[in-house]
């Protein structure tokens, strides 16, 4: 009850205060501390005890890791990191739409810098070395006014990969003028390289570090199959689906819809899910070897189930945190449990990317396969 109360308060703030305070509290010890439940998933040589993580954006500095998994997650996203600090966009930047329980946000990649983010990376790896239960990915993206952005990408994997178990790249942000166009072919191919020649130069011992892709949504199929073609030629890891949207809803109630920026939380659902499904459909039937992260509207087990249904390994959330607090991912994880049990699933593996139809899936999660086939 009082972490209900607590959530109910820090939303009457505004949200980039509410987001330092959360953040400190997090620091102080001021947080639940929940045993971690296991679904465990295995994808290539990465072991997620449990399938639930915290998106990019919430820690941008590499500041709560050793927090967040009190909060019942399976691992967490820090970043987006670029070289130098960044201050972003001039505020107000984050506007939070209670109706719509959606949040849009135009921070810029606001951050403290690729070297203090490696001070606290290096410190959190002391006692938790690459490969411990917690898994860390590292949120890659260059400076606004970078005079060579590839470089940027290059640099940040060179100083950080050491640190993490994934490198996330982030190419879709709607908020760094121009940076959608390094989904095109030649830029992302470009990109793709200039990480891994990053990574070649690292300290990290895994040479063949995973890479994942965090793309946007606003994108066609012609896009996202130019994309997931380049990403199996690069041998890429994984796609993230997806970042924020610049779209919006007719259906939105809130009045601050028409900010700029990218529209997260419930409203984001459809469109990430609809991207998501489109992607395992096409490395279904092209038969490549890519694992999918899934982002966008997650707030409760039935969401999540609906991602996995759609062809999610994992299963990334941050604006539900926002409304519905910290013991979201307790909620999130024991409805799965209860929603497999009730559909007789003993593997995640068993169910991920079964279904091809987002709304079947969502009908699925609802009611079951049985009442489904009936």
């Amino acid at each position: 009850m009082i972490w209900k109360f607590i959530t109910f308060f820090v939303r009457k703030l505004d949200p980039e205060i509410a987001h330092k305070l959360t953040i400190k509290s997090l620091k102080l010890g001021l947080h639940p501390r929940l045993k971690q439940s296991v679904i465990q998933i295995n994808i290539g040589n990465l072991i997620f005890k449990n399938l639930l993580g915290v998106a990019a954006g919430f820690d941008k500095n590499a500041e709560v890791i050793n927090k967040i998994h009190f909060l019942n997650f399976g691992f967490t996203e820090v970043g987006t990191i670029t070289p130098v600090p960044q201050y972003g966009n001039p505020k107000p930047r984050i506007f939070r739409l209670e109706k719509d329980k959606a949040i849009i946000n135009r921070n810029g990649f606001n951050n403290l810098g690729m070297l203090e983010a490696k001070k606290k990376l290096e410190n959190y790896r002391k006692r938790y070395p690459v490969g411990s239960d917690f898994l860390v990915g590292v949120n890659i993206g260059p400076n606004k006014n970078s005079q060579n952005r590839f470089n940027d990408y290059k640099v940040l994997a060179e100083n950080l990969s050491e640190f993490a178990d994934y490198i996330s790249i982030n190419v879709s942000s709607p908020n760094t003028p121009n940076l959608r166009e390094f989904q095109k072919k030649e830029n992302l191919e470009k990109v793709i390289n200039f990480v891994k020649d990053g990574i070649a130069r690292s300290k990290t011992l895994n040479k063949k570090l995973p890479i994942f892709l965090k793309i946007a949504p606003d994108i066609n199929e012609q896009t996202l199959s130019t994309i997931i073609k380049t990403a199996h030629s690069q041998k890429i890891f994984g796609l993230i689906i997806s970042n924020t949207t610049v779209d919006r809803d007719r259906n939105l109630k809130s009045k601050k819809i028409n900010e700029f920026g990218g529209l997260s939380g419930k409203p984001l659902f459809k469109k990430s899910t609809d991207i998501l499904s489109q992607a395992n459909k096409l490395i279904k039937n092209n038969n490549y070897k890519l694992f999918l992260i899934a982002a966008g509207g997650v707030s409760d087990s039935e969401t999540a189930y609906v991602k996995i249904l759609c062809g999610a390994h994992l299963v990334q959330l941050y604006s539900s945190l926002t409304f519905e607090g910290p013991l979201v991912a307790n909620k999130i994880i024991s409805g799965l449990l209860n929603l497999m049990k009730r559909d007789n699933v003993e593997n995640v593996f068993d169910m991920v990317g079964i279904i091809n139809n987002p709304k079947e899936a969502m009908n699925i999660a609802i009611n079951g396969f049985k009442k489904n086939k009936n």
